[in-house]
């Protein structure tokens, strides 16, 4: 289901029931660019708090236009889940003090064009949304009754011209008229909210209210005392405007206030996204970034993490050649995993998808998501039992446990993020250093390229005649070191923070020199 401005409020309500029939939810999102480029290559030296910090500062210009839901349901009776789809299409919006921005670069113009991203969609459909420190200043000003004159200040010169028509329009009916009500279509909910207040303000006599038929129509009666004709209280009034202005905001808090699981594929960079564009400004502090999400969504699943865990358990010829959500998806519903072949729960889908539907569109991958993650579940609880069988959706939940708020890293230091404690501690092999022994600069890239022939490495100048290297993997560290261990171009031996470190040696020749001093100083005095 592709879910509008235009359609939105008729499926909130649908949204809310289908989340709270769902044992978990799958999710997946489209952003307006993509980091790439040699700034944000993945290092194998990364941090998460490095990782985080980088994509950090570029964090205002991203946001994501497309999400997708899906929500999974169980059938006890019948072993099935069904799984209900909404891709929601979402656009910054500007109204008094706040103008939310973006940038789109044309490398993601070319790629959500390969696969067919609608912009019209985005641009003229798109749903609103507010982060919590947004929601926060808009309800200062409705108390501070400043949000009117706020709107009204920042009219655009059309939307300027509209409300003096309706104004107009409302003044002929009331000299020319005896018709005792009128309607003002106004299609803009914001524009709807002066409009209310304008009129009543300059014709005190009349009544305005919104239309029980159709939520776009302003009612306007022409006497106050006129039986069953009452003013829609502003403070309604301020909470439709407020509910309109918050838009897919109101499905993230829904999604939070339900603590229902949430199963995404690779959401590091998701949930960075996530938390700039609908709780607010990334904090300066990475534990303060995981602690916010942590406390909204509880329960996160990572299928990429998840993947690559169970991925150690199968023999190269029977497992995933990649664990890219398509080619994992492909492996589950192609039923290639052959063990669970007779033990799979049935997956239905409530609507079904467009025959031409395509990946990287928010609702099939979140679909896609949770499809694997279903699959996924049933094999940890396999391995669990020690047997093949069927596995309902409480058992999968519960041996899924141990991997629950943990999230792929791609290519860093350490394997995962944490979300409810402390990552882990760096699992990658120890770092090499590599010192010339006849130049008087070093060529990283030339150093890369032949390194790079030994297996996954990334390095870095450590000086003007050293680097650091970090493998992908202990044999990797361990091919490089007997391979140049006679070289006479490079010395190569594991890092030592001791021996290499300019800072460190000189720290420790320093303190060496003072504690020798002093030693002198106090023989000087004995022997005196």
């Amino acid at each position: 289901m592709e879910v509008t401005g235009s359609n939105f409020d008729e499926e909130f309500d649908n949204f809310k029931n289908d989340l709270k029939n769902a044992v978990f939810v799958a999710f997946d999102a489209e952003f307006n660019a993509l980091l790439s480029g040699e700034g944000f290559k993945h290092r194998l030296f990364d941090t998460n708090e490095d990782r985080y910090n980088l994509i950090k500062k570029e964090a205002d210009q991203l946001i994501m236009t497309q999400v997708g839901l899906t929500m999974f349901s169980y059938q006890k009776d019948r072993d099935k889940y069904i799984a209900k789809s909404y891709t929601f299409y979402l656009c910054p919006q500007y109204f008094g003090d706040i103008d939310q921005s973006f940038v789109f670069v044309a490398s993601t113009l070319k790629f959500l064009r390969r696969h067919r991203f609608d912009f019209n969609k985005f641009i003229y459909g798109g749903v609103p949304y507010l982060s919590k420190a947004e929601e926060a200043v808009v309800r200062k000003n409705l108390k501070d009754n400043v949000l009117f004159n706020q709107l009204t200040r920042t009219l655009q010169m059309d939307d300027e011209k509209l409300l003096q028509d309706y104004c107009s329009r409302v003044s002929k009916w009331l000299m020319r008229s005896n018709e005792p009500t009128m309607y003002l279509d106004v299609e803009n909910h914001i524009l709807r909210y002066v409009t209310h207040i304008e009129v009543r303000m300059r014709f005190p006599s009349v009544v305005t209210t919104d239309s029980l038929g159709d939520s776009r129509k302003i009612l306007i009666y022409r006497d106050i005392n006129v039986e069953g004709a009452i003013n829609t209280p502003r403070e309604e009034l301020e909470n439709k405007v407020l509910n309109d202005l918050l838009g897919f905001s109101r499905i993230i808090a829904l999604l939070a206030e339900s603590k229902k699981p949430i199963a995404g594929h690779n959401l590091f960079i998701d949930t960075i996204i996530l938390h700039n564009q609908f709780i607010g400004p990334l904090p300066n502090k990475y534990k303060d970034f995981k602690k916010n999400i942590h406390n909204m969504f509880p329960i996160l699943y990572d299928t990429k993490y998840l993947s690559n865990i169970m991925a150690k358990k199968l023999p190269y010829n029977e497992c995933w050649k990649s664990n890219a959500l398509q080619d994992l998806y492909e492996f589950f519903a192609e039923r290639k995993f052959m063990k669970l072949h007779n033990f799979s729960n049935d997956i239905q889908t409530s609507r079904p998808f467009a025959s031409n539907q395509t990946y990287h569109e928010a609702g099939w991958d979140s679909y896609c998501t949770g499809f694997c993650f279903i699959r996924l579940g049933q094999w940890v609880a396999c391995e669990n039992r020690g047997s093949f069988a069927n596995v309902g959706p409480r058992e999968k939940l519960k041996v899924l446990e141990q991997y629950c708020n943990k999230v792929n890293v791609i290519r860093g230091a350490v394997q995962y993020m944490n979300f409810a404690e402390d990552d882990p501690p760096r699992s990658r092999p120890q770092l090499l250093h590599l010192m010339l022994l006849n130049k008087s600069s070093i060529n990283v890239g030339q150093v890369a390229s032949e390194l790079g022939a030994y297996g996954s490495i990334d390095i870095k100048p450590y000086g003007s005649r050293a680097a650091l290297i970090a493998t992908g993997s202990q044999q990797v560290a361990k091919k490089i070191l007997k391979e140049f261990r006679d070289s006479k171009e490079y010395k190569i031996a594991p890092y030592h923070m001791y021996t290499h470190s300019p800072v460190k040696r000189v720290a420790l020749w320093s303190g060496a020199l003072i504690t020798g001093g002093l030693v002198l100083f106090l023989l000087h005095q004995k022997l005196r």
